[in-house]
């Protein structure tokens, strides 16, 4: 398999731009997703401000198993910071996180108060790998549509700062590690679309991914219609038998094994119900 890597330039210099303004903010808002919580996490973002208070939200609870991310919310839990799973879908999200932030903010709010600050302004960091849902929970606390938001990862490439209330939220670009050094965490990364799927061909992905669903949970094999094989040999003679099955042929009758690909691809990006990690 060829070795995954994806830290284009904005990256770079949004970990720059954060580390330079993290003075400014009184919170940081980590977004994982919760189909790959631990993949996900960057830990570069510990080094940025270790002392200010966090609130790691797991998006896409739609798509997960969370019986296995209310186990995996124990390693972020402490004194100072706070975890909630949410699908940033449903306003319902909305009460919780702000509930959770004028928490995390009570002390902030009080001490700007006795300053004579009536109405404080907070300031809050959203950080994130792409496509975790950053730009989708600053469009629903701000109750607009002013950052983009795309089901592909490296949208938003710039900071911009987003008034939701009394609260001013900076959208950052979605950052990487430089270096992906565990090449099966960026598969995973890849599944979740939180990798450009153009970094590794289909079939890199289908033949190394399978192998990584099989330890996770077999089962999910009967919702691709998929029975996996160890083998190369055996992965290619099902994707034959599929493209048979499916009439997935060329002209001359030979099977389509790219169109299968393609296809098994597609069905492994939407599968639910499933916590990679």
């Amino acid at each position: 398999m060829n070795y995954i890597n994806w830290f284009p330039g904005h990256m770079a210099k949004a970990l720059r731009e954060i580390k330079e303004k993290q003075n400014i903010v009184d919170c940081f808002i980590v977004l994982l997703d919760s189909r790959v919580p631990l993949s996900s996490y960057n830990e570069d973002f510990d080094l940025i401000a270790p002392n200010k208070p966090r609130l790691f939200i797991f998006s896409k609870s739609d798509y997960a198993n969370l019986n296995r991310v209310n186990q995996i919310i124990k390693k972020f839990n402490n004194k100072n910071d706070k975890c909630i799973v949410v699908n940033l879908k449903q306003n319902s999200s909305k009460i919780k996180i702000l509930k959770a932030l004028n928490s995390i903010l009570k002390s902030k709010k009080e001490k700007d108060q006795k300053k004579g600050l009536l109405k404080p302004r907070l300031r809050c960091f959203v950080i994130g790998m792409p496509n975790v849902g950053k730009s989708t929970l600053i469009n629903l606390l701000s109750n607009s549509k002013k950052t983009k938001v795309a089901n592909f990862a490296g949208t938003t490439k710039s900071l911009q700062w987003i008034n939701a209330n009394d609260i001013q939220l900076l959208d950052t670009p979605g950052i990487l590690m430089p270096k992906l050094t565990d090449q099966e965490n960026a598969l995973k990364l890849i599944a979740c679309g939180l990798i450009k799927q153009e970094v590794i061909n289909d079939k890199e992905f289908v033949y190394q991914i399978s192998d990584i669903l099989n330890k996770i949970d077999s089962t999910k094999f009967n919702e691709l219609d998929y029975v996996y094989q160890e083998s190369e040999i055996g992965k290619y003679n099902e994707l034959v038998k599929y493209a048979r099955k499916y009439g997935f042929l060329s002209k001359n009758k030979e099977p389509n094994i790219d169109k299968v690909l393609t296809i098994l691809r597609n069905k492994i990006l939407n599968i639910k119900n499933i916590t990679w990690d």
